[in-house]
This record gives C-alpha cells, structure tokens and sequence, in this order.
C-alpha cells in the first residue's frame, strides 16, 4: 500500500491562491510539484512573480533570494547591463536590489525594468529599513541641520573674533561674493566664477569700533612703488628695519621711529599694539599733504520746485514741513551753511541775511545767474529762525500757481553757481518732467518714444535722451558737489536722464511714483531725514589695490572714475555701498580701499 503523502507545500515564488493550472494536453511539459523524469534535465524555472505585501507597506515586495545561492540570472529576453553613468543611480540601486544596507523598494504600479528612464525609476523608488520588509522610513526622522547651523555658517562674523585676530577685514565694511579662491590659472578657470567685492567705507560695527591711528611726524607708512598702506600681511626683515609689501614685494625700510625688534618668528614684538598690524579695518589720520584744500564747512543748498503738480500732489508742503523740522539735526555743528532755491518757469532766490526773507525773481532760463552772489547761502547756526520761517511761507506762496512748466536744468546750473566753490550736498525735489530750458525732456513713451527712435522694444527707454545732465554732473563732481534726486512725479519722469545726475556725483535717486501726500507723504518724510541726518563724509577719494597680475574688471556705484581706477565721491555716506568685480590671469583677491 503506498505511503501517504500530505499536500505538497507551495515552493518560493509559487501563487498563494492555489495550484497552477494543468499544462494542455501533449506539451510534454511535466506537471507542476511531479518528480523529474530519469535523466531528464531539470526543467528552466520561470521568474516568479513578486509578492504583495500587505496594505500600507508603499509598494510590492521584491522577491527574497534564499541563503547561499548566488545573485538571480537576469530575466529573459531584459536588455544587456549597461555601465553606470557618472552621476547616475548603479544598477545595484534599482529596485529589487540591495543598496547601502537598506532595500530600494518599487513602488506600487513600477515595473522594475532596467529599461525603464532612469529619471522615472527614480521618482519611483523608496527606502525601507533592509531586506525583510520593515517598515519604510519617514524623511522627518532622517537628521537635518539645525537652525543655527544654517545660520550663514560660512561667514566670518559667525566665527567669533578669530577672523579678527587674523587681520581680516569684517565683513560689514568688506565683504567677498566668495570665501574660497582659485590658486592658479587652471583652477580659475574650471571654477568660472566672477569674484567681486561689496564695500562700505561708512559702515559702523558698534561690537567693535574701528581703532584710529595717528603717525604724527612719521607720517602715513606706504608702499614706495604701490603705495599699499602697512597692514597685518606685510612682512618684517632685517631685524625689523625693512618691510616687505604684500601687494608687490617691495623692500621698503621703515622710519626710524617705526622700527621695532622681532621675535624668533619673525613677527613685530609691538604688534598687539599697533592696530594697523593687527587689525583689518582702521582710520588713518591724513595730514596736511593728502588734503587738496582745507576742510570746507557742510552746505545743504534745497532746490524745490513750486508748479502747479507739486503744490496739488502735496510735495511741496511735505518737503517744506520736513525741512523745518530737520534742519535743527543736520551735520557740521556751527560751521554748516543752508540755501534754497525754487523753481517752475523761473528761478527763485532767497536773502536770508535779514529779520525776514526776501525772493528774487530770475526770469532769464538760457543764461541764468545768482543776483546775489556769495549771499545765497547762510550760516545755518546765525539765520536758524530767518531760514524756518521761509520753509514755513513755502506752500502759501506758491499755493495759487497755475504754472505747469518747470525748467529743471538751468535751476541745477544755478545751484552750481551758488555752490561751486565750497561744494556740499544739493538736494533736488521734481514733481514734473523738465519741460523749458536747458535740459528739457520729452514724453518718449507711446508714439514720442517711436518718432524719437528710441522704442521701448529696442530699450531705448533706459538709455539716456541727453548729455546735458551727465555733463553738469561731471561739473559737479570735479567742484565736490554731490545730487540727490526726489522724483515724485505723476506722470512720466524720465529717470534714466534724471539719474545721471546722483550717478556721477555719488549721490542717490529716490523715487516716489505717483506721488500723494496722503498715501506717501510720510514715506518721504522719513526717507529726507535719514539722509540729511545720517553719518556722511565730504570730498572723498576711493582708490582698490590688488596683487600684481590682477586687474579690477567694473565698478558699480555713483561716483566718477578719474583717471583709471580712482574714484571721486563729494559725498559718502553710511549705508551706500561699492561694488568691483575684478579679474586677472591667475587668482583674484580684495584689495584696500584708502
């Protein structure tokens, strides 16, 4: 009697519904769970299905190869390997594959084929804990970094003083668009990367007040041929009687009352007490020979315009109220000097020298003049009362013009009169296209902008319409005279003219669309008193020294360029920044500014 047999256990692979269905009739193809044939070779086995897993678990589950058999042959009919590219996911990443200790999973409705976009398999993929089928795991529970930790960790104000200690400059008053630079010429050009500079002269760094040193008799300590001030990187020699510069090597000796033994390194046994040696950002004292003429007193000469759109926008009442306010709170102390000038069709001056204001009528626009010479500005300390009761009378004198013309260019070439041989700050308040005069602007939007062949489609609305501007304002830079530009106008202003003005003279362009003392008219006000109140410096000269082989490629602010690489600033205040983009043959690095 045969022995009985129990049911035959479904093997690996094998569907969990039942047995497989019966081959047909003739194949010859044994049926499933029989014992071979005698010497017969074992039939091929087909790739088994995957498994499904239970719900939840984010896809199928690949199928588990038992222990101790080799990797599974590749299915039939799949494409050859194909090496993996740089950058892209290796096949033993795919799905159905051991990946880094953890099992790439296909997600439900993925085929897993080789040949399937690598892009497309993988969005598809997913993570889980290892073979086995854990759980897969959640991005929340994988680290990130902290708050703190992506807190600009590359910046060396994150560093504590030890950049400081370095003879680094902070970076609020220099700052690099990189903090790593290319040593040699093949590392600059497989990085591409235009290195560039921010500077702030003005800038203020209350954690850390910049030291401010006095050569006295020995003067300022420079480069003979570069003319590189002494700073932390330069080199001591011969015992501290030489000096090596950092900029071009140069050996320059030392004043005899600047020498100073050094130590077994090399290094300056006074350098904590010299904070040119030890410090990236100090003040120099300039004596007398760096100065071009005496220090003048701080002018502040207003240019207003009175028309019709000023008065009824609401302009020239904020602008009046605000600088009665302000002028108790500008800069210089006893030595600053105040005048105003206003304008529509003609030009207005005022005599402040007596109990009340007087205004003179200039009518003339094509050869205008100042028929008080040397009289139009005033000791601001001496005419305080006399100069707010004209900004008080401002908006009921001119509150019933009609006039609808301005002539904006001969009022700043009056300004220029007044102002040229002391220099200062002119402040110029527009609420209308320049319409008459010198410098007079049209309407080159719509059909005026196609006659003139200056389209906006070719950007011939960003180009300037005239030199007129752009040579007063060389004028004005060469004398020390800075522009600001208020533009509160309500209609078309032409700012791409008006903007040579502030961009030549180092001054700056606020712009007030639209203007309506209701909506912007405290906007305005506080704007006008930051910049008449903040910390500003007079008659200043910027100059960028960089290592030999490297050239500064641009510069980007309002100044005026002298010669190559000076730049003339009549005025620089806190809070305007400076920007150079440098390039050269091998490495590019910050220069200093003096």
């Amino acid at each position: 009697m045969p022995a009985q047999r129990g049911p035959t256990p479904p093997r690996l692979g094998a569907s969990p519904h039942g047995a497989r269905p019966p081959p047909p009739a003739g194949s010859g193809a044994p049926r499933s769970g029989a014992p071979p044939l005698p010497g017969a070779a074992p039939p091929p086995m087909a790739p088994p299905p995957p498994r499904m897993g239970p719900p939840g678990m984010g896809g199928a589950i690949p199928m588990m190869q038992p222990p101790g058999q080799g990797p599974l042959p590749p299915r039939m009919g799949a494409p050859p390997s194909r090496p993996s590219l740089p950058g892209t996911t290796p096949p033993s990443a795919r799905a159905g594959q051991p990946f880094g200790g953890g099992y790439v999973q296909p997600a439900v409705g993925m085929s897993g084929d080789f040949d399937q976009p690598l892009a497309e398999t993988f969005r598809a993929l997913t993570v889980s804990s290892g073979p086995g089928g854990g759980s897969v795991i959640s991005p929340a529970e994988l680290q990130r970094p902290t708050p703190e930790e992506l807190a600009e960790p590359m910046r060396l104000d994150t560093r504590g003083d030890s950049g400081r200690q370095r003879g680094q400059c902070p970076p609020k008053y220099m700052r690099m668009t990189t903090n790593a630079l290319p040593n040699s010429p093949a590392t600059k050009g497989k990085a591409a990367l235009p290195l560039g500079a921010i500077i702030k002269p003005m800038a203020r760094d209350d954690a850390a007040p910049v030291a401010v040193v006095n050569f006295g008799a020995v003067g300022v300590v420079r480069c003979r041929r570069c003319r590189t001030y002494v700073n932390p990187f330069v080199t001591f020699i011969d015992g501290g009687r030489r000096w090596r510069c950092n900029v071009c090597s140069l050996a320059n000796d030392c004043p005899s009352d600047y020498i100073c033994d050094l130590d077994e390194h090399g290094v300056r046994r006074d350098v904590a007490e010299r904070p040119e040696l030890s410090s990236g950002v100090v003040e120099f004292v300039a004596p007398a020979e760096y100065m071009v003429r005496p220090p003048q007193p701080p002018v502040f000469l207003f240019v207003v315009e009175v028309s019709y759109a000023a008065v009824s926008s609401g302009m020239l009442r904020c602008v009046a109220a605000t600088l009665a306010h302000t002028i108790d709170h500008l800069p210089g102390g006893e030595r600053t000097q105040v005048g105003v000038i206003t304008y529509d069709s003609t030009l207005h001056f005022y005599n402040l020298h007596g109990s009340t204001p007087q205004m003179l009528v200039v009518p003339e626009l094509d050869e205008p003049f100042c028929p008080m010479p040397g009289e139009a500005l005033v000791n601001l300390s001496e005419r305080r009362d006399v100069v707010k009761q004209l900004l008080e009378k401002l908006p009921s004198m001119f509150g019933a013009t009609q006039a609808t013309e301005v002539a904006t260019g001969p009022a700043l070439k009056a300004a220029y009169t007044v102002a040229q041989h002391v220099g200062g700050k002119v402040s110029l308040f527009s609420a209308t296209r320049p319409t008459v005069g010198d410098g007079k602007l049209l309407n080159r939007e719509g059909a005026g902008g196609a006659a003139n062949g200056k389209g906006a489609e070719g950007g011939g609305l960003l180009a300037p319409a005239c030199d007129f501007y752009k040579t007063l304002a060389v004028d004005c830079s060469k004398q020390q005279l800075c522009i600001d530009v208020w533009a509160c106008h309500s209609a078309y202003a032409d700012l791409a003219t008006l903007a040579l003005l502030a961009r030549h003279t180092g001054g700056s362009v606020q712009h007030f669309p639209a203007f309506s003392d209701v909506a912007a008219g405290e906007r305005l006000s506080r704007a006008l008193q930051h910049s008449l109140t903040r910390e500003q410096g007079l008659e200043a000269v910027m100059r960028v020294r960089a290592s030999r082989g490297l050239r500064i490629a641009a510069f980007y602010g309002h100044f005026f360029i002298r010669g190559v690489d000076l730049l003339a600033l009549p005025n620089v205040a806190r809070g305007r920044d400076f920007g150079r983009v440098r390039g050269g043959r091998a490495f590019r690095r910050a220069g200093r500014s003096e």
